[in-house]
């Protein structure tokens, strides 16, 4: 009796100390951002962040769309984000020498299973300028030389306004006289507009027999940029039953900044 009540109160050696296990780390969100807009032959950024940043690099997959033809490599594709939380992302654009519309460059983050997708973030889109000149109207019928000679004046006017370019036909003529006209920037002059500047122009005059003037009215963009006075060259070319004597004019636009 004695050895069982020493046996009952005997210490008891059994380790009852828990084993803590740490929870999971937080699942990354990950958002894109856009940098700055780009012209055809640059490439595109984007930023992909991912909060809080990952304890291991992070594999996200993206979506890569464009809209015109720039030559982007669409599709899917997966980038490393590394624990550092950022990774930048940079999507080529090929130059050509084709006059089109600006595009865009667009990345959407896919759904992954490591990481959740930012609900206002998961987009960005760059914008994509084409930096081709407009293609020169087709010529008309094939000149005839004529005694009446077509000559065109120098005009200027201020931003936001117009200016009004003046072709005269000397002496008159009997019989009806074409000539087709456009206006580009002033290469190789510092004071050069560009198209932004007095947009695409460009078309046909029609001289009625007797008529000695015709007159092309050019509307010009305002900005608000200080810039001084900038040119541009207003042309005739592919006259019909005239001669050009003077085929070229400078449009002088006044800054009013």
């Amino acid at each position: 009796a004695l050895e069982d009540c020493e046996a009952s109160t005997g210490t008891d050696t059994t380790d009852t100390t828990e084993t803590l296990v740490p929870p999971p780390p937080p699942t990354p969100e990950v958002s894109i951002s856009a940098g700055s807009g780009v012209t055809e032959g640059l490439s595109a950024s984007f930023t992909l962040t991912a909060s809080p940043v990952p304890t291991s690099p992070l594999s996200v997959t993206v979506n890569v769309t464009q809209s015109g033809d720039y030559g982007v490599a669409t599709g899917s594709q997966i980038v490393t984000i590394p624990t550092s939380g950022s990774y930048t992302l940079t999507v080529a654009t090929s130059d050509d020498s084709k006059d089109e519309s600006n595009g865009s460059v667009t990345v959407t983050v896919s759904s992954g299973n490591d990481y959740d997708v930012s609900t206002s973030n998961g987009v960005a889109t760059v914008a994509v300028s084409d930096d081709d000149d407009p293609a020169p109207p087709p010529p008309p019928p094939k000149p005839v030389n004529s005694t009446p000679t077509l000559s065109i004046s120098d005009a200027s006017g201020s931003e936001g306004d117009t200016i009004t370019f003046t072709v005269t036909l000397s002496p008159s003529s009997s019989r009806y006289v074409w000539v087709n006209y456009y206006a580009r920037p002033a290469y190789g002059d510092a004071t050069s507009a560009n198209y932004a500047d007095f947009g695409s122009v460009y078309g046909t005059l029609t001289f009625n027999p007797g008529e000695t003037s015709k007159t092309v009215t050019v509307s010009l963009t305002d900005d608000t940029q200080s810039e001084g006075d900038e040119t541009f060259v207003f042309s005739l070319y592919g006259a019909v039953q005239a001669r050009l004597s003077d085929r070229e004019a400078v449009g002088t636009i006044i800054d009013n900044d």
